[in-house]
C-alpha cells in the first residue's frame, strides 16, 4: 500500500500541488523534534520498522480515519511519562506525533511533552490530517 502512496506523493509534489502551511495555532517546528511532511511520514513508515505513530486526536476524529498503524493518544490524556511509555518504552525509538494540523495543536503539545520526558527520536507531522487528506492519502477507519 505505501508503495502506491509514495508514487502518488511523487506525482502530487512534482506537480507543485503540495500543501502549504498557513499561520495558525501550532508551530511548524518544535525544538528537539524533526518536522516531517506527508512524504516524510511515508519514508519513516518504510524505513523505521520500530516506528510508533501516535494520533493525538479525539476518538471521533481517529475513528473517522487515521494513518495505518497509528495508536490514539490524545494530548490531554498524557498526564505523565508513563502514558507515553505505555506505547513507546524505548526513549531512543522513533515516534511520530500528528493531529488535525496547524489549527489543532495537539500533536505539538504531545511532542513537546515527549521531548521533556527525554525522548530523543521525536518526529512531528505539523500539517497532519489537513495535508494528508488534501493529498488524498489512504486512511484506516474503524
Amino acid at each position: 500500500m505505501y508503495h502506491f502512496v509514495k508514487s502518488t506523493l511523487s506525482v502530487v509534489f512534482a506537480a507543485g500541488l503540495a500543501f502549504s502551511a498557513h499561520a495558525s495555532d501550532a508551530p511548524m517546528q518544535i525544538d528537539g523534534a524533526t518536522t516531517v511532511d506527508a512524504e516524510g511520514v511515508i519514508a519513516l513508515i518504510e524505513t523505521a520498522p520500530n516506528l510508533t505513530i501516535l494520533d493525538n486526536r479525539s476518538v471521533a476524529d481517529y475513528d473517522a480515519g487515521h494513518i495505518e498503524g497509528a495508536v490514539r493518544l490524545i494530548d490531554t490524556d498524557i498526564t505523565g511519562e508513563a502514558d507515553i511509555a505505555a506505547h513507546v518504552a524505548d526513549k531512543s525509538a522513533p515516534v511520530l506525533f500528528y493531529c488535525n494540523g496547524l489549527s489543532c495543536g495537539r500533536a505539538a503539545k504531545a511532542a513537546e511533552m515527549a521531548i521533556g520526558y527525554g525522548y530523543s527520536n521525536v518526529n512531528y507531522y505539523a500539517l497532519g490530517m489537513t495535508e494528508w487528506r488534501s493529498l488524498g492519502l489512504p486512511l484506516v477507519t474503524r
